[in-house]
C-alpha cells in the first residue's frame, strides 16, 4: 500500500479546488454573478477572510468594485474596499495579495484577497491562475454584453429606421394627399368660377347646361359630362345638350324612376347624397351592370341639389386617366353640382323676377295712364270751373259792387246797410278770388310757375293768419304742367290743414327735385294731434286726400305729430 505524500494531495486538492471554481464561472453569464462567484471561491481557496474585485473603465479608473467577507457577508463600503485595492497594488502589505485581472492583453481590473497571515508562492501562483480564469469569464461577460448592446442597437436602429421609413411614407402619402386636395380645391374654384362666367352670360338654362357640362368635362378629366332632372312625377331625365354626349349614346338613356325611399343606385344618389364612383376593374357587380348599361369605362355621379330641394344628378363618364376617376373628381363634381343648383334656383328666380317687374311695368303703365287722366280730366274741370267763375261770378258781383255804389246816397238812412253789403261782396270776391287761385293758379303753367305759385299760396296763408313761412326749394324746370299740379295740389292741401287747423304761427316748407322724384316736407310748430285718431278728427279729410294722391302718383305720404308738439308732413313723389 503507497503512502500519498501530504504536499502532493495538497496541491492535487487545490488544483481541483481551483478546477471546480473556474467550470463554475464558465458557467455563469452575468458579470455581478462571476463576480461574486469570484469572490466566494477567492475566500475558499486562498483561506482569507476578505476577498475584492475592482473592474476599471476605459480611462482606468475602478468603475465597479464587489467585496465579500469570510463569513459571507458582502461589504457595502466601497471606500474599504478601493483601499484594499490600493494596499494590493503597492505590495506593501504581505497579507494583502491582489492579482490583475487580464485578458487578451488588457488589464480590465484587479482581483485580491487579505488576512492575517502572509501567503505562499503556491498559493499565490494559484491565485494567479484563477485570476486569469476570472478574467477571461469577466471579459467574456463584457463581450457579450457589448454584443447583446450591440444586438439590442441594431435591433431599436431597425426599428427606428422602419418607424423613420414608415413616417416618410406617411409624410410622403400625406404631402401627397395634400397636394392632391390643393389641387382638387384649385380646380373646384376653377369649377365655380366656370359656372359664376356662365351664370351671368345671359343665356336661357339648356344652353346654360351645355357650356357648363363642357368645362366640368375638363376639369375632372371626362369625356362626356351629363346632368339628369328630376320631373314632378318622380322620373329622372337626361337634361339636353350634355357634353360629348352623341345620338347612340341618348339613345341608350331613358327616364327612370326615383323615390326617397327606393334602394336603387339613382334613388340613393339623390336622395341620400350617395357619391357613385366605378371603374372597369371594380369587383362590384354593381359597378359593372351601370358601366355595361351605359357602355362606358367609368363613371362618377354625385347629387344635384339646391339646399334641401332635390334636383336631380350631375354624372362624368370615361375618365381620360387609365385608372379612372380619383375621390379628388368626385369632390370637384359634388362642388359643380352645388353651385349649378344655386344656379338653377337663380335661374328660376330670375324668371319670377321678370315676369313679376313685367307685372309691375304693366301695373305702373296703367296706373300713370290712370293719373294721367284724372289729373287731366280734373285739371280741365278746374279750368272750366275757374272761367266760369272769373267770367260769370266774380263779373256779376264787381258789377253789383259798382250798381251799389252809384246809387248810395250819402244823406240816405240806407248809407250803413248799403256799406255792409258793399264790404259782404268785396269778401265774397275775395274768397272767391283765393279759391280761384287754389283751383287753377295762373302762374303755372309759366317757366318757374310752380315756385311762384307756392310762394303766393305762402303770402295768402300769412295775409290770413300771420303765419310766416321758412321756404326751401330746389325745383328742376323739367316737370310736366300735370306733375307740377300734382305736387301744388299736394302742398296746397298741407298748408290749408295748416290754416284751418294748426293754430301755429310758423311753418317751415322745403320741396326738392332729386334722383327722378320730387322729396317734400311741411312742418308747422302748431297744437299737434294724436295721429292715430285723425280720421276722428272734424276737418281733417284733407289728410286723407294728401295719402291717396302721393300713393296714387306712385310714391308715399308719412305724418307725425303729438299734441303740443305741431306736425310734420312729408312726401315722395316720381316725376311721371
Amino acid at each position: 500500500m503507497t503512502t500519498a505524500d501530504p504536499l502532493e494531495v495538497s496541491v492535487r486538492e487545490a488544483l481541483e479546488a481551483v478546477q471546480a471554481a473556474c467550470l463554475e464561472l464558465a458557467r455563469l453569464k452575468d458579470v455581478d454573478e462571476i463576480a461574486q462567484s469570484a469572490l466566494g471561491s477567492a475566500l475558499f481557496l486562498t483561506r482569507s477572510s476578505v476577498a475584492f474585485i475592482g473592474l476599471t473603465d476605459a480611462s482606468g479608473a475602478y468603475e465597479r468594485v464587489f467585496s465579500r467577507s469570510a463569513e459571507g457577508s458582502t461589504s457595502g463600503q466601497r471606500e474599504d474596499a478601493e483601499k484594499l485595492i490600493a494596499s494590493a497594488s503597492s505590495s506593501s502589505h504581505p497579507s494583502i495579495w491582489g492579482q490583475p485581472l487580464v485578458a487578451g492583453g488588457e488589464t480590465i481590473g484587479m482581483i485580491g484577497v487579505a488576512r492575517g497571515l502572509s501567503y505562499s508562492d503556491f498559493q499565490r501562483r494559484a491565485f494567479g491562475t484563477f485570476a486569469g480564469q476570472v478574467a477571461s469569464a469577466i471579459q467574456a461577460a463584457l463581450l457579450r454584453q457589448k454584443r447583446q448592446d450591440m444586438v439590442d442597437a441594431l435591433i431599436n436602429l431597425r426599428a427606428d429606421l422602419e418607424q423613420t421609413q414608415r413616417e416618410r411614407l406617411v409624410a410622403a402619402e400625406r404631402a401627397e394627399s395634400a397636394t392632391r386636395v390643393e389641387r382638387a380645391h384649385e380646380v373646384a374654384i376653377e369649377a365655380l368660377l366656370a359656372i359664376s362666367v356662365h351664370a351671368r352670360a345671359g343665356q336661357d338654362l339648356t344652353e346654360f347646361y351645355q357650356r357648363l357640362a363642357k368645362s366640368v368635362a375638363g376639369l375632372v378629366g371626362a369625356e362626356r359630362v351629363l346632368f339628369w332632372q328630376l320631373d314632378p312625377q318622380g322620373m329622372l331625365n337626361a337634361v339636353p345638350g350634355g357634353y360629348g354626349v352623341d345620338a347612340a349614346f341618348i339613345s341608350r338613356l331613358f327616364p327612370v324612376a326615383c323615390v326617397p325611399e327606393g334602394e336603387d343606385l339613382q334613388s340613393r344618389v339623390v336622395y341620400r347624397d350617395f357619391i357613385f364612383r366605378a371603374a372597369s376593374g371594380d369587383q362590384s357587380e354593381d359597378s359593372a351592370s351601370v358601366l355595361e348599361f351605359l357602355g362606358v369605362k367609368s363613371a362618377i355621379s354625385v347629387p344635384w341639389r339646391a339646399g334641401d330641394q332635390r334636383l336631380g344628378l350631375v354624372a362624368a363618364y370615361d375618365s381620360t386617366d387609365a385608372e379612372g376617376f380619383t375621390r379628388e373628381d368626385t369632390w370637384v363634381l359634388q362642388k359643380a353640382g352645388l353651385a349649378a343648383g344655386l344656379v338653377w334656383q337663380l335661374k328660376l328666380a330670375e324668371a319670377d323676377l321678370k315676369e313679376t317687374v313685367d307685372r309691375l311695368q304693366t301695373v305702373d303703365a296703367a296706373r300713370q295712364m290712370l293719373l294721367k287722366t284724372v289729373s287731366t280730366a280734373v285739371d280741365n274741370e278746374r279750368k272750366r270751373f275757374a272761367n266760369q267763375l272769373h267770367d260769370d261770378a266774380l263779373q256779376k258781383l264787381t258789377a253789383a259792387e259798382l250798381q251799389l255804389g252809384r246809387i248810395a246816397d250819402p244823406d240816405s238812412r240806407n248809407q250803413p246797410p248799403v256799406q255792409q253789403a258793399l264790404s259782404l261782396i268785396s269778401q265774397t270776391e275775395d274768397a272767391l278770388r283765393r279759391l280761384l287761385f287754389e283751383v287753377r293758379p295762373p302762374a303755372l303753367e309759366q317757366p318757374g310757375g310752380l315756385e311762384e305759385s307756392i310762394r303766393d299760396r305762402l303770402a295768402i296763408l300769412r295775409s290770413l293768419t300771420g303765419i310766416e313761412a321758412d321756404v326751401h326749394l330746389e325745383l328742376s324746370e323739367e316737370l310736366s304742367y300735370e306733375f307740377k299740379s300734382t305736387v301744388f295740389r299736394q302742398l296746397a292741401e298741407a298748408i290749408t290743414n295748416i290754416e284751418k287747423h294748426a293754430r301755429a304761427t310758423q311753418v317751415e316748407v322745403r320741396l326738392k327735385t332729386s334722383g327722378g322724384a320730387v322729396h317734400g316736407t311741411v312742418v308747422d310748430n302748431g297744437h299737434g294731434f294724436v295721429v292715430a285718431e285723425r280720421n276722428n278728427l272734424p276737418g281733417h279729410m284733407g289728410l286723407l286726400a294728401l295719402r291717396e294722391r302721393a300713393l296714387m302718383s306712385g310714391g308715399w305720404y308719412k305724418i307725425e305729430s303729438q299734441p303740443g308738439l305741431g306736425t310734420r308732413i312729408e312726401f315722395w313723389m316720381p316725376i311721371a
